[in-house]
């Protein structure tokens, strides 16, 4: 039985490694500069929204350029990294009606690749924070804190909507519509201290919002993010990873028929 757990590991590691590897390299198959764009892409953002914006919000911001691009970095991790996984069943239907694979192998492969996608995305921002003169502190070593959060709510989200997706297929239109608005709620290119009273104390309890404001703190100001909202968004993640895994259990057997 021993042997048979191990043999089942280490196929399924297998197959997850393929599948990093094919969502990674598929993502800009046909383009010439290829995987360049994972670093074009977030720097040309952000040097539009640099020129744009940081006259007007000068005076509330200190590094804007660092600011957008680490509020950005976070974001655009939990956009993709949901929305691959929302798809990853619905994608992978060809192969999940021929064969048995375990199902939970096709969003946590999508999640993973967006994860490398981001590990590059913070390169960047390294750079970015070199050049505007803000240097590597040992802090910054607690990064590692809201982006383990961000991956766990990330993974817990993508679980659940890749099976609601599956039943509901214009759950993709509507979720297109609720990430765009939620760019807007976490304050990535503007500063939360022009939200007036009490609608910023209701936009703070984002969870998104939290640990974008939690990584900002630790990179830009060198500084130990707030202990509650560390405790708030770590929790709200478990749960809905907790729930991504129960709902997922519990319809994975269905799918195939909704396939």
């Amino acid at each position: 039985m021993f042997k048979e757990v191990i043999k089942k590991g280490t196929s399924e590691h297998f197959l997850l490694k393929q599948l990093v590897r094919k969502n990674f390299t598929s993502k800009y198959k046909d383009s010439i500069l290829g995987i360049l764009w994972s670093f074009i892409n977030p720097l040309l953002t952000m040097l539009l929204l640099t020129a744009i914006f940081s006259t007007i919000f000068a005076g509330n911001i200190a590094n804007y350029p660092v600011y957008f691009l680490a509020g950005r970095c976070m974001y655009d991790f939990f956009s993709s990294g949901t929305k691959i996984a929302m798809n990853s069943i619905k994608g992978n239907s060809g192969i999940l009606t021929r064969i048995y694979v375990p199902r939970h192998i096709f969003a946590v492969g999508g999640v993973c690749s967006e994860f490398i996608n981001f590990l590059i995305s913070l390169i960047i921002l390294v750079a970015v924070m070199y050049l505007t003169g803000l240097a590597l502190n040992p802090i910054d070593i607690l990064v590692i804190i809201p982006i383990v959060i961000l991956f766990v709510m990330i993974m817990g989200v993508g679980l659940i909507l890749s099976i609601v997706c599956t039943y509901f297929r214009d759950i993709e239109y509507l979720y297109n519509i609720f990430t765009m608005l939620l760019m807007y709620a976490c304050a990535i290119f503007y500063p939360m201290e022009i939200i007036p009273e009490p609608l910023r104390s209701y936009a703070e309890l984002n969870p998104v919002y939290m640990v974008i404001d939690q990584f900002r703190d630790i990179v830009m100001y060198n500084v130990v993010p707030n202990i509650m909202s560390i405790i708030n968004s770590a929790l709200f993640a478990a749960i809905v990873f907790v729930l991504g895994i129960i709902i997922f259990k519990k319809y994975q057997k269905r799918i195939t028929l909704e396939l």
